[in-house]
C-alpha cells in the first residue's frame, strides 16, 4: 500500500464569497469543512483513484477527532498518533476562483509525542511500498524529521516522495529520497537564486539530483512541469482549462505520481497520470479532489516529451 504522512494536519474551512475585500463583512454563499493538510489531500486523491492507501501522522483534540471521523466516513484506513494539542484550523476564502488562505501554525509537539510517531512509522513500514511525506512541520518538530523518516523507509526498501519546502526540504534531500516535487519558487529558495527558463531550471534540478535524489519533478502550474528521472529530462505539457480552484493541485500530482510508481508504469505514463491528477484537481471546487473519469480523459491530452540537449 501507499503510506501517507501528515504531521501538521488541519481542519480546513472554506468560505465562498462575492467581491471580497480587506476589512469587509461577508456572508458566505457556500461553505465547507473538511480534513486538510497536504498529506491528507494526497490521501483523498489516492482513495479516489482506487489506490490502497493508509494515512498516518499526528492528530489532537476535537479537531483531530473531526478528521478521524471524516476519514472513517470515506472508508480510508488511518493510524494517527494522538497528541495533547488541538490540531490546527486553516481558513480559505474563495472569490471568483481566487483563494485567500489563513493557515494555522499548528499545535506544539513534544519530544515524547514525536518519538511515539517514529515508533508508529516504523511499525507501519513493512506494509508500505511507497511513502509520501507532505507539508510543513508543526512547532516543536525539528527540520530534520523528514530526513529521519526517509532513512527509516530506505532501510526497509521503501521509496519516498518528499513534498515540502524550506529547511525541511533541504534537510530531507540530504537523506536521498526517491523523489522530490518542489515548485519553481521552492526550487529557487533551495538553490538560493532566481531561475529563468528551462535551462536554469534544469541546472538547478541537476544540482538536487547530485545530492542523491533519484527523481526531481518541478511543478510549473498551468505550464505543466519539468522532470528529471534517472538522469533524463522530460517536459510535461498540460491542456488549457478553466481553473475552478487550483489549490491542492500539487498534492494531487504527488498522489498520481505515487499511484503510477506503485503500479509500475513506465516513466512517461507515470508523469502523465501525475499531471492529469493535478489538472483534474484544478477543475474541482474542493481542494484535494479529482474526478477519476476526467483524469482518464486528461491523460490522453497531457504531452510528455524527452528533452534533448539537457
Amino acid at each position: 500500500m501507499i503510506l501517507t504522512v501528515t504531521l501538521n494536519a488541519s481542519v480546513d474551512i472554506r468560505f465562498t464569497v462575492k467581491e471580497f475585500r480587506r476589512g469587509g463583512v461577508f456572508r458566505s454563499t457556500d461553505d465547507k469543512q473538511s480534513a486538510g493538510g497536504k498529506g491528507l489531500n494526497v490521501t483523498r486523491v489516492l482513495a479516489q483513484l482506487g489506490a490502497p492507501v493508509l494515512a498516518t501522522g499526528l492528530l489532537g483534540g476535537s479537531n483531530g477527532d473531526f478528521i478521524a471521523t471524516e476519514l472513517d466516513a470515506r472508508g480510508i484506513e488511518h493510524a494517527f498518533v494522538r497528541i495533547a494539542g488541538n490540531t490546527r484550523v486553516c481558513i480559505a476564502i474563495l472569490e471568483e476562483g481566487v483563494q485567500t488562505e489563513v493557515l494555522g501554525r499548528g499545535p506544539n509537539v513534544s519530544g515524547a509525542e514525536l518519538e511515539g510517531f517514529f515508533s508508529q512509522f516504523r511499525r507501519l513500514l513493512p506494509r508500505a511500498k511507497i511513502v509520501t511525506l507532505s507539508g510543513g512541520l508543526p512547532p516543536g518538530v525539528p527540520a530534520g524529521t523528514y530526513g529521519r523518516l526517509i532513512e527509516a523507509a530506505k532501510g526497509h526498501g521503501v521509496a519516498v516522495i518528499l513534498d515540502t519546502s524550506g529547511a525541511p526540504l533541504a534537510a530531507g534531500i540530504k537523506a536521498g529520497p526517491f523523489a522530490v516535487k518542489p515548485n519553481r519558487s521552492e526550487l529557487e529558495t533551495l538553490v538560493n537564486r532566481r531561475l529563468d527558463g528551462e535551462a536554469d531550471l534544469a541546472r538547478a534540478m541537476s544540482e538536487i539530483a547530485q545530492s542523491g535524489v533519484e527523481n526531481v519533478i518541478v511543478s510549473l502550474g498551468a505550464q505543466g512541469a519539468l522532470a528529471l528521472v534517472q538522469g533524463r529530462f522530460y517536459r510535461v505539457t498540460v491542456p488549457r482549462i478553466k481553473a475552478v480552484n487550483p489549490v491542492g493541485s500539487g498534492d494531487a500530482t504527488v498522489a498520481g505520481l505515487a499511484w503510477g510508481i506503485y503500479q509500475g508504469l513506465e516513466v512517461q505514463s507515470a508523469l502523465a497520470l501525475a499531471a492529469a491528477c493535478g489538472v483534474s484537481n484544478a477543475m474541482e471546487l474542493d481542494t484535494g479532489c479529482i474526478d477519476p473519469a476526467a483524469v482518464e480523459k486528461l491523460i490522453t491530452e497531457v504531452k510528455v516529451e524527452r528533452m534533448a540537449g539537457l
